[in-house]
């Protein structure tokens, strides 16, 4: 299994990793030398994960806005079988597999040298993105190389872990970094993290808080299992974590990768870079591939919510002898999309709105947004205490800071009147009573108290942002109730998918491990 040994290093490997060139150098010769030190190669590892998330091609956030009924075809380009029909082969997003995994060596390289060689908070963050990139493979493959990954040449053909297993040793890998960086901070030794940390600077107690964030996303995704001992498991640890938790804290900020995104060749945002304009200025090649689905309109459209005019770009439609603005989607699916000329254009990301940013924009590794409404379902599911008087709190915290994302310039700015606090307040007071926004107009559901407005506001917020984790929620709890293409063979009530298959670089080199009996429509085993 040749990706297992492949690992992706700094062209510099004889001095510290400290420029933005080197930064978004993460695409060098996989087969040089690896003596390099962990912080040579924390950037370029840091910078090709949040690629892979959001914006490389592929990447876990296109695949996941398709399925999760954000995304749809336009009319002017042909193609998207897989996305309209749900059919999967073995060569579809394959390089998710692959690229994950040539990620995960440099993370391991890291944690493996790093704790011998003076570097111990380097080796506790490389821990806690390993878990970070495995949660990603386990969510979209199920099974997969866990515990004999990533050796290199001692291991060409690794076996698969079962996933709920792995996912409970994520907790253990957790728990584990957050002790290495508390030793550390012990160990006058021990080598400090830099400007080499793109995500917080080398601030490690907002590692420790995302560590903490990272389990509670781990745990809630396990939380409605049929299983009676992995409910059991889920309580005692969620118990356990609010109480690491009320001493170290969750994430108090977006968690975002800036190695120094810049308007050049090799170095703009991924996302931007894909879908909004090339260095040159012109229009990217996927710039008018993809248009928002009528759904996720209608969501902000019916809903009177201001965060639609941040998004998409104003489209317009004939009706009568008139032409009259509006924001345009389409179903996936649908046999004659719009285009983008007369009669009916179709509306688009916004430029320098809250999707498309710019091309200096960060990339989101978690948004705050998530950790609010995770924490609220926690609570009123009574996962968490504090029952629905905490829920609501984090529920409008969680609405307030996706206004706050998606208003947010590209470079900096907490949420403020002219970028999203009134609009925020609005959203709120012109929809008291409206269940899908109100919390206390939403009517509860047994032991599952108010998560069904929750995952919705919380859908509304990952927003081709962080799509995966919307798409994760979908097959956990069945909310909301996105539509599938209109040319789905999916035989599942609800006509998606499920999962993505196994790549072809494991079916030509590893198919002996391959969990069989699998294919696009069987559950992750944390699914409904």
């Amino acid at each position: 299994m040749k990706v297992f040994f492949k690992v992706l290093v700094a062209a510099g490997l004889t001095a510290a990793a400290t420029s933005c060139k080197s930064y978004l150098d993460i695409n060098t010769n996989p087969n040089s030398p690896t003596a390099a030190t962990p912080d040579a190669i924390l950037a370029q590892a840091l910078t090709a994960t949040a690629a892979n998330y959001t914006g490389n091609n592929p990447s876990f956030n296109s695949y996941a806005s398709w399925a999760a009924d954000y995304w749809a075809k336009s009319g002017i380009v042909n193609g998207y079988i897989e996305e309209r029909t749900y059919n999967y082969t073995t060569q579809y997003y394959s390089g998710l597999f692959d690229n994950t995994y040539h990620n995960l060596n440099d993370y391991n390289l890291i944690q493996s040298t790093g704790a011998t060689t003076g570097f111990p908070y380097h080796a506790a963050i490389a821990r806690i993105m390993k878990v970070y990139n495995y949660q990603l493979l386990v969510d979209e493959y199920g099974d997969i190389p866990y515990s004999t990954s990533v050796q290199g040449l001692n291991n060409l053909s690794p076996t698969y872990d079962k996933a709920a297993t792995i996912y409970k040793d994520f907790i253990v890998q957790l728990d584990g970094a957050i002790a290495d960086i508390k030793a550390a901070n012990k160990n006058p030794a021990a080598t400090s993290v830099g400007a080499e940390d793109v995500v917080f600077g080398g601030n490690m107690t907002k590692w420790i808080q995302f560590a903490n964030s990272m389990k509670l996303r781990v745990l809630l995704r396990q939380s409605q299992s049929s299983d009676a001992s992995l409910t059991a498991y889920v309580q005692t640890q969620m118990t356990a974590l609010q109480q690491s938790a009320a001493v170290d804290g969750f994430i108090t900020t977006d968690v975002l990768v800036q190695p120094g995104y810049s308007q050049s060749a090799g170095k703009q945002n991924p996302f931007y870079n894909r879908y909004g304009k090339t260095p040159s200025g012109s229009n990217a090649t996927e710039r008018s591939y993809q248009i928002p689905t009528s759904y996720i309109i209608s969501q902000y459209h019916d809903n009177k919510d201001p965060r639609l005019s941040q998004l998409y770009t104003i489209g317009s439609k004939i009706v009568g002898k008139d032409t009259i603005a509006a924001y345009i989607g389409t179903t996936a699916g649908e046999t004659s999309p719009p285009l983008f000329t007369y009669p009916i254009i179709a509306s688009r990301f916004l430029f320098g709105g809250g999707i498309l940013k710019g091309y200096n924009a960060p990339t989101a590794l978690m948004l705050l947004a998530e950790q609010d409404f995770s924490k609220a379902e926690a609570e009123t599911r009574n996962l968490f205490t504090g029952g629905d008087a905490a829920a609501k709190m984090d529920y409008l915290q969680g609405i307030q800071d996706s206004f706050n994302y998606f208003y947010r310039p590209a470079t900096s700015g907490a949420i403020s009147t002219g970028n999203g606090l009134n609009q925020y307040k609005t959203y709120i007071s012109t929809n008291a009573g409206n269940p899908l926004v109100d919390y206390d107009a939403a009517t509860p559901s047994g032991s599952l108290g108010k998560q069904s407005v929750i995952i919705y506001q919380k859908y509304l917020a990952m927003n081709s942002i962080a799509s995966t984790e919307a798409w994760d929620d979908y097959r956990r709890t069945g909310q909301p109730k996105i539509m599938a293409s209109l040319e789905s063979t999916s035989p599942r009530p609800d006509k998606l998918p499920a999962r993505l298959l196994y790549p072809i670089s494991e079916v030509s080199s590893n198919v002996a491990n391959i969990p069989t009996g699998v294919n696009q429509f069987t559950p992750i085993f944390w699914a409904n």
